[in-house]
């Protein structure tokens, strides 16, 4: 790699956070649903009037957007209109079922972590981080939508590979299953779709089962989920589970905790009944995939213990809590991995 080669890959990456930052401010503020439900038009002086904000601070922010091409900007000076562009129309207003709005306040709350990490690595734990403008509630709605946004782009795929890889017997339509931290019930959802004979359980803390009775409640499913409020991390689970899904669940504990989540689902399940585990699952190096060795420092910006795994570590802690037929069923770089195992 030349020097200028090297040169420029260190300014790019280093001024990155500059275009993240401006993006979701706008997120944070709703900026772009205020303009499209003013007929996509509006001057940054409106804007600042309707938001109660700054004008010369949103303007700046508005060109700043339009320079990045999420804003068409038409006129100049204080004539000036602004227009969300047609290809992010949909993904940025909060409005609509297509909305990535929550996973950009919620990037934008990670920021503010990350923006620790120096102190979180000279000190080995995570940072107090202020609240964002939406306060520290929203915050966290933020966060269980921002993980629905991900799982609809992730979670057809997913139960592709389930079928393919022989973990979920399409055929046998009648299981009870447990979905673990299942939030607003994306991959429940999913499952039930793929399995029309069967039901299944989300178990998940107050807001989460609030975010799934908004799914579910007055919709064809609803007959079929059982809505179980309760701490994964302290609580153990109901038994009588033909399958337990943990996704994306066990990168917030470390090994000893891995392995007591595992004992809960074990004794949560039928004899015979699996457990497939979906997170990253990293090479023995531990750099690879790129995306997970990424994530493992998320994990220490937020997490007391938590971690990315290698299969082999997965397997050692489904093994000692009991299971058997442990198998890397589906690999993968993202955090569409998933280990399965079973219950003799």
């Amino acid at each position: 790699m030349s020097s200028q080669i090297s040169y420029e890959r260190l300014k790019r990456v280093a001024s990155g956070f500059q275009e993240s930052s401006v993006l979701t401010a706008a997120a944070e503020m709703d900026l772009f649903t205020v303009i499209l439900t003013h007929e996509n038009e509006l001057s940054a002086k409106k804007l600042a009037e309707i938001l109660q904000a700054d004008v010369r601070g949103i303007t700046v922010l508005l060109d700043a957007l339009a320079a990045s091409e999420y804003l068409n900007k038409s006129g100049v000076g204080t004539q000036a209109n602004y227009a969300v562009s047609e290809p992010f129309m949909e993904l940025l207003d909060s409005r609509s079922v297509e909305t990535y709005i929550p996973m950009l306040r919620h990037m934008a709350n990670l920021q503010r972590a990350w923006s620790q990490l120096t102190w979180t690595v000279k000190e080995g734990a995570p940072q107090t981080v202020p609240p964002s403008i939406l306060g520290a509630q929203e915050d966290y709605n933020s966060f269980l939508w921002a993980m629905n946004s991900v799982g609809r782009v992730l979670v057809k795929p997913v139960v592709e590979s389930l079928q393919k890889s022989g973990v979920l017997d399409f055929t046998k339509n009648t299981i009870r299953f447990l979905d673990v931290g299942g939030a607003s019930g994306t991959y429940t959802q999913a499952f039930l779709d793929v399995l029309p004979d069967s039901c299944g359980a989300i178990f998940d803390l107050p807001l989460g089962i609030l975010a799934a009775k908004k799914r579910f409640v007055g919709t064809k499913y609803e007959s079929r989920v059982e809505f179980l409020e309760g701490d994964f991390g302290q609580d153990n689970f109901p038994s009588g589970f033909d399958f337990a899904w943990l996704g994306a669940i066990i990168h917030q504990y470390d090994i000893s905790e891995t392995c007591e989540l595992f004992r809960k689902v074990y004794r949560a399940l039928n004899s015979g009944g699996k457990i497939a585990v979906r997170d990253f699952i990293m090479e023995e190096n531990r750099i690879r995939p790129r995306d997970g060795a990424f994530f493992g420092v998320n994990m220490l910006l937020n997490t007391k213990r938590g971690m990315v795994y290698t299969y082999k570590e997965v397997r050692d802690a489904l093994r000692v809590t009991g299971f058997t037929e442990i198998e890397y069923a589906v690999p993968a770089e993202s955090m569409a991995a998933i280990v399965v195992a079973r219950k003799p």
